[in-house]
């Protein structure tokens, strides 16, 4: 239990002030991305190696060719239906509509499709005489989708961070709604509206507490009970290995993303480094 844990940790904090937190309104460069990534990495694909005809687009932005495959875009989180905005899935779908025309050029990233039928992959928009397109940034650029961070998307991550950062800034899409603010860990009125949705929380780093099982990254004192991260203790060398030591981060800001859980405070389990970015 967390209360045991806490009981065996070993907990460093450093003050911090904690005003308010301003979202960055920049785009994430490649150097500063490096620091999230390991020391060889493939290359993120500049085209496609397979090409298919169009049959369908549908409102989670899977594309299915008509030879009855289907592709999901890897790296990408649809929009889904909000209050202020309850077309959002159907706008950004008719967009891809739109610019697709009849064929798309594509990358897939697994041999066999997930359990829904869908094979991850990159895609690409091509014209004859004009280099190829990628359909992952075009629509985080257009803010008609927020970055998802998985394993498949890692080689084109910092790309798509950039172009979801231009979309960001210039409050395009899904950023000029206030269910997709970036949030603040303090702000609990915002979480407790956005419970096991995938939300993204920027703040300066407090403290680290080491529990048997788990570490947690916290951004308040305890008694302010806000936002932390956990993370399980067998994925914590991952983070080393991608140059995240976690003692050595406290009082920088990062941005998190994941899916929230409120059941033991506003928190988000993270398992890859992919899912963390410093913000200069």
């Amino acid at each position: 239990m967390r209360a045991n844990e806490r009981r065996r940790a070993r907990k460093i904090w450093v003050p911090v002030a904690f005003g308010a937190l301003l979202v960055a309104l920049v785009p994430i460069s490649v150097s500063a991305d490096a620091q999230n990534a390991p020391s060889v990495q493939p290359a993120c694909p500049a085209a496609g190696s397979e090409r298919g005809s169009i049959a369908n687009i549908d409102e989670r932005l899977e594309i299915t060719l008509k030879d009855g495959r289907t592709l999901r875009l890897a790296g990408l989180e649809p929009p889904r239906p909000t209050p202020d905005q309850p077309d959002f899935d159907t706008t950004a779908r008719d967009a891809l509509r739109a610019r697709a025309g009849n064929e798309v050029a594509f990358v897939p990233l697994a041999e066999k499709p997930d359990r829904w039928g869908r094979i991850p992959a990159f895609i690409f928009f091509e014209q004859p005489g004009a280099a190829p397109v990628s359909v992952g940034q075009f629509l985080l650029a257009g803010g008609f989708a927020r970055f998802m961070p998985e394993p498949e998307a890692h080689p084109c991550r910092a790309f798509f961070l950039a172009a979801e950062a231009s979309a960001r800034a210039a409050k395009l899409g899904v950023w000029r709604d206030p269910f997709y603010a970036v949030l603040s860990p303090t702000d609990r009125d915002a979480f407790a509206e956005r419970a096991a949705t995938n939300v993204v929380v920027e703040g300066r780093l407090s403290g680290i507490d080491e529990g048997r099982l788990r570490t947690y990254l916290e951004f308040a004192p305890r008694t302010a009970r806000a936002f932390e991260v956990t993370i399980l203790q067998r994925n914590v060398k991952k983070f080393a290995r991608a140059g995240l030591e976690f003692h050595a981060l406290i009082g920088r800001t990062l941005r998190v993303r994941g899916l929230l859980d409120l059941r033991f405070g506003p928190q988000i389990e993270i398992s890859s480094p992919d899912e963390i970015e410093l913000i200069p």
